[in-house]
């Protein structure tokens, strides 16, 4: 008998535990350099060498993701059968004659190299070609982090949001990346330091960065909206803000049409559509040019007035 014999949730919880480490990590190199820019600091002149002393938190942002993804393939295997992640030979196995239930523990598992095979042989649905390919780039180059002090692989920061984004949104394509970012942020230790009231601002801040990062249609990809559309505020996000921090000018959501008559606008960090009326701004000064209120809240989406 075989005991605490682990779940796919058990994998999906550690992978997506995985991938969150690496975004923190990368995030954060993302954030201090806009924060530099922010108070003045041309970043121009110091960028490439800031990236060139982030290497190795670079390398193994890459190496953690891939581990990540590692965990999160054998959830899927893990699907199909728990049984189907033991290797060797059952000459090799731990002995059942000891007297007591093995733990699962003891079994080697299979190695990373076998994981898509496995899972393609015995899975209704393989892997298609290009999440093979990305798999094993990203397998190879973890190689080299982990076995090698060779200064020739180059990582670049864009390499490892794509690679992460990509693949969970490959294996969980219904799965918003932000909602699972946040939900981490609320489960971390700092919430125990008052972090819980900032969690919107590091949420919009981050994903504010990255959406400039990437190019349009990997935005469109993975987060469903148009970069080059107008933004604006979500009233959900705005709303749980703690707009004494910063001055929360994150303006994240689109409309989900181009009709004039739309009526909803699409927030990428909650993964959900808000009721909006198309009523010119009230503001005072009327300056603000915005016709899109927020039904609920009653805001302008583009200037924040109530």
């Amino acid at each position: 008998m075989i005991r605490n014999t682990p779940t796919h949730d058990d994998f999906y919880k550690t992978g997506r535990e995985l991938l969150d480490l690496s975004w923190d990590m990368v995030a954060r190199l993302l954030s201090n350099l806009a924060e530099a820019e922010y108070y003045g600091i041309d970043t121009g002149e110091i960028s490439d060498e800031y990236w060139n002393l982030a290497r190795r938190q670079l390398t193994t942002s890459l190496a953690i993701t891939q581990q990540g993804i590692e965990f999160l393939i054998k959830g899927r295997i893990c699907e199909i059968s728990p049984y189907l992640l033991i290797s060797d030979s059952p000459a090799k196995w731990p002995s059942p004659y000891e007297g007591e239930a093995i733990d699962f523990s003891r079994f080697r598992t299979i190695d990373a190299q076998d994981l898509i095979r496995v899972h393609d042989t015995f899975s209704q649905a393989a892997f298609d070609a290009q999440f093979v390919n990305k798999f094993n780039e990203l397998r190879e180059s973890r190689n080299v982090i982990m076995h090698s002090i060779s200064e020739s692989l180059d990582v670049q920061v864009g390499e490892i949001i794509d690679s992460l984004l990509y693949m969970h949104s490959s294996l969980f394509p219904n799965e918003s990346w932000a909602k699972i970012r946040k939900r981490a942020l609320k489960s971390s230790p700092n919430t125990e330091l008052g972090s819980v009231d900032y969690i919107s601002n590091e949420v919009c801040r981050e994903l504010s960065i990255i959406i400039n990062l990437l190019n349009p249609a990997k935005v469109r990809e993975y987060f469903k909206i148009d970069k080059k559309a107008r933004s604006y505020f979500c009233p959900n996000c705005y709303s749980e803000a703690n707009r004494d921090a910063d001055d929360f000018d994150y303006r994240l959501a689109r409309l989900v049409s181009k009709e004039e008559s739309c009526n909803e606008v699409y927030c990428p960090v909650c993964d959900q559509n808000y009721a909006v009326v198309r009523e010119t701004c009230s503001v005072d000064d009327g300056d603000c040019p915005g016709n899109v209120i927020s039904e609920i809240h009653e805001m302008c989406l583009t200037c924040g007035h109530y």
